[in-house]
């Protein structure tokens, strides 16, 4: 798993694109193929995944137990 954040005066400059670009190419030069899991509700981390053209083949829902925590 690898997680991708921007600074917030570093956003909009296509920095983590090119992260992302770098790493599924070097994923790809070794034979497998890279997925991308995030929220429904993380509109940002969907664009992101979208314009590095992973498409959307399944939605998943996540279940838990225990205390709801809204922080």
């Amino acid at each position: 798993m690898v997680a991708c954040a921007t600074a917030p005066d570093e956003r909009r400059r296509h920095l983590a694109l090119a992260c992302v670009a770098g790493l599924t190419a070097d994923i790809a030069a070794r034979g497998h193929r890279a997925s991308w899991s995030c929220s429904r509700d993380n509109r940002p981390s969907r664009l992101l995944a979208w314009t590095a053209d992973f498409r959307l083949t399944h939605e998943y829902v996540h279940h838990v137990a225990g205390p709801i925590s809204h922080a």
